[in-house]
């Protein structure tokens, strides 16, 4: 899903506040997988959304512990893990500008155009990924098995109702991952990496 069209002289949070997907975020009516436990006994953790301090934290989207000489370790691992969990959507789009030079500068357009622009771009983007391996050329972006295009294409589908115990505000909900990524979802790498930064 994408939401084309805000101003280029609007914040980040604004836009997104303002866009139908932000509103339908803030309202619950997005039809995403129910809440569940990632650890025997633990809180049931909802699906968010990874965004950087200009957002705010919210239960559906979670922003780092703000920068300061007092972040604890656990505080900067979940940092850690949110950045490099960012990464990973920065580079989607990163590929996306090295397939399309259009996004290699500001586009010269009238607004009605470049929402096109960006739709025919995103759906022939997308539809390359999908079919790249039946194409002639070999140059991939990602490698998608038949087995990877079967869920794809079933979409999102609501996932059991938890038992876990119910997370009321996002402050709570960033401690919950926080514990979750210093506890049972550690990774062996990501103590030196939290030590070594400033998160």
């Amino acid at each position: 899903m994408v939401d084309i069209g805000a101003e280029g002289r609007q914040s980040d949070g604004g836009v997104f506040r303002n866009s139908d997907m932000g509103r339908r975020f803030e309202e619950g009516t997005f039809k995403l997988p129910n809440a569940k436990p990632v650890e025997i006994d633990g809180p049931a953790l909802p699906y968010v959304l990874l965004a950087d301090e200009v957002f705010p934290l919210t239960t559906y989207m979670m922003r780092p512990y703000p920068r300061s000489g007092k972040l604890d370790l656990r505080k900067k691992v979940f940092n850690y893990r949110l950045r490099r969990a960012r990464r990973v959507v920065e580079s989607a789009f990163g590929i996306l500008a090295a397939r399309w030079r259009i996004y290699r500068r500001p586009i010269i357009a009238s607004i009605a155009n470049a929402k096109k622009i960006v739709q025919a771009t995103v759906a022939l983007h997308n539809f390359i990924i999908t079919n790249e391996e039946k194409l002639l050329f070999k140059n991939t972006y990602a490698h998608i098995t038949p087995e990877d295009c079967n869920i794809i294409s079933q979409g999102l589908s609501s996932l059991p109702v938890s038992r876990g115990r119910c997370i009321s505000s996002g402050i709570e909900l960033r401690n919950a991952y926080s514990e979750f990524f210093v506890g049972t979802g550690a990774l062996s790498f990501q103590w030196e990496k939290a030590m070594n930064n400033d998160f």
